[in-house]
């Protein structure tokens, strides 16, 4: 795959300040969930733009920079029934490009689950979940990617689908043999140690493997994949500078924090962005300063909120005289130095001199660009999945009829007696819900076509390849209403389903696949005249 730039897929003003700026991060987390993701990305975009920063080098280059990915989980692109989905290797690449644009030497290493979403995956899916793993990664191999430590997900896959995995990547999988795996690479002038640390390694083998190298080495990473104590107790270990941390599996990303003398990073999962750390390097031995604005704005957000709380607890002890004043007072005194401290980060950021970091995430929305030679890989490997799939499935049908159950018919059955309603649904999204799917070669991709076709898996209905002839593509009627044999025979006797629950509703519309679905209010969309409601009169 050529690796040329291609500017007008790789290049956005926001998002290439993010990549040189990368310690700009606006607003936190708690923000975004205020006011929304949307806005959120746009109040970063122009924060970005007007080039704001704290106490970074103006002109100093980077002794290093990080591009931290954590739980990929296998993700090559993002849902897209969602608002505005975030992730994309498409999208991953172009800003991997950008950073390698800079002037500072880029390492671009990943933690936890990268190549699988599940331990064991239904037999229906191993092959699909394959080719998508071995599409992953040849794309990452592209992009240069230093090393990674594989989750637990990962190695529980069958030896030989992870044997084939490596050797056809060309990058390094850390700790598959051993509790600790330490891999020696230089970036520009530094001499770095990168260890992987198996999921439930001890700490012990972990202060060995970086005791090897501590004496020749510059900058010590270790990548973790567990649970935040995990990450914690090894940057404890002497010798570590920074721990990436996989295995969280959380939307959020988590600013840097330290443990020990390390710091601790993270960057969502599923490749919904990536966190890029600027580190100036300066003296040996000497701890690194978190100057990040995220960190700072972070801090800011929890001082605000803990200032608010202890306020007015303060004034209700005061109002209710139950009390003692002694312990009042010693709380007011607490409250004037959480005041200080908030106060403090309001103040101008001294230049740093020493040890620094500089973290933020990059969201990779919509709108961000796209690596246009990834993306056309991307398209290749979606027609090659739809056409392996609609063989290998060609014989699979849905399971069979119970003595209680009823066989599904199709929309174009109810149409007889109910034309307005079937004139409406054909235009409705649902009606078409299954060209969706065949406009971007994915309508035997078992990831998507379950919430495309209708009674996918259920007794009498439908699969991956078996639809009626074509009577069950789509989201139709009996989705909502329950199959409809009995009632198409005697619809005096067997009624349906006349008012759908929210269960049926959120198999499909849920905050992975339709983040923004209230059932209040899209079920009023759907009860109109001609579907639940009188026709108009004309």
């Amino acid at each position: 795959m050529p690796t040329q730039k291609t500017p007008e897929a790789t290049q956005s003003p926001p998002l290439r300040q993010a990549a040189a700026l990368p310690s700009l991060f606006a607003v936190g987390q708690s923000v975004a969930r205020t006011i929304g993701m949307r806005c959120f990305l746009a109040i970063l975009a122009l924060s970005l733009g007007l080039g704001c920063s704290r106490g970074q080098p103006k002109k100093e280059t980077p002794s290093l920079r990080l591009a931290v990915v954590t739980d990929l989980k296998g993700y090559l692109e993002p849902c897209g029934c969602t608002s505005d989905p975030l992730g994309g290797i498409d999208r991953l690449a172009a800003q991997i490009r950008v950073l390698r644009e800079g002037p500072a030497p880029v390492v671009f290493l990943m933690a936890g689950d990268a190549f699988f979403d599940t331990a064991e995956l239904e037999p229906v899916r191993v092959d699909q979940a394959n080719r998508n793993a071995k599409t992953l990664a040849g794309i990452l191999a592209e992009l240069g990617l230093t090393a990674v430590l594989p989750g637990r997900r990962d190695r529980a896959q069958p030896p030989e689908t992870l044997t084939a995995l490596r050797e056809a990547s060309d990058f390094r999988w850390l700790a598959m043999d051993s509790d600790a795996d330490v891999l020696r690479t230089d970036a520009g002038s530094l001499r770095l140690a990168v260890v992987g640390v198996r999921p439930g390694a001890q700490r012990e083998a972990v202060a060995a493997a970086v005791g090897t190298v501590q004496a020749d080495t510059d900058l010590t990473i270790v990548l973790v994949d567990g649970l935040r104590r995990d990450a914690n107790r090894i940057g404890a270990v002497d010798g570590v500078d920074f721990v990436l941390q996989g295995g969280l599996d959380e939307d959020d990303p988590l600013p840097p924090h330290q443990a020990g003398k390390a710091w601790v990073l993270h960057a969502s999962r599923q490749g919904q962005g990536l966190t890029v750390v600027d580190i100036f390097r300066k003296k040996k031995d000497e701890p690194f300063v978190d100057r990040s604005e995220w960190s700072r704005s972070e801090r800011a957000a929890q001082l605000d909120r803990q200032v608010e709380d202890l306020s007015a607890k303060i004034a209700d002890w005061e109002k209710s005289g139950d009390v003692d004043a002694a312990d009042i007072e010693a709380q007011r005194a607490r409250l004037a130095e959480l005041k200080k401290e908030r106060q403090a980060l309001d103040a101008p950021m001294v230049r740093a001199d020493g040890n620094a970091l500089f973290a933020s995430w990059i969201p990779l929305p919509k709108k961000a660009p796209r690596d246009r030679d990834v993306e056309k890989l991307m398209r290749k490997h979606d027609k090659v999945v739809n056409q392996a799939n609609k063989v290998a499935f060609a014989d699979l049908e849905p399971p069979p009829l119970g003595p209680d159950d009823i066989a599904y018919v199709g929309s174009t059955a109810c149409s007889a007696c109910h034309q307005t309603a079937y004139a409406w649904w054909r235009n409705h999204a649902h009606g078409v819900a299954y060209l969706t799917l065949q406009q971007r070669n994915k309508e035997y991709n078992l990831d998507c076509v379950g919430c495309h076709v209708t009674g996918y898996d259920q007794p009498g209905g439908s699969t991956v390849t078996h639809n009626l002839n074509g009577a069950l593509i789509n989201v139709g009627c009996e989705s909502c209403h329950g199959p409809g044999a009995a009632h198409g025979k005697d619809p005096e006797k067997v009624g349906i389903v006349r008012n759908t629950p929210v269960s049926t509703c959120v198999q499909c519309h849920n905050e992975q696949h339709s983040d923004l679905f209230d059932f209040d209010g899209y079920r009023k969309t759907l009860v109109v005249p001609g579907h639940g409601l009188p026709p108009l009169v004309r």
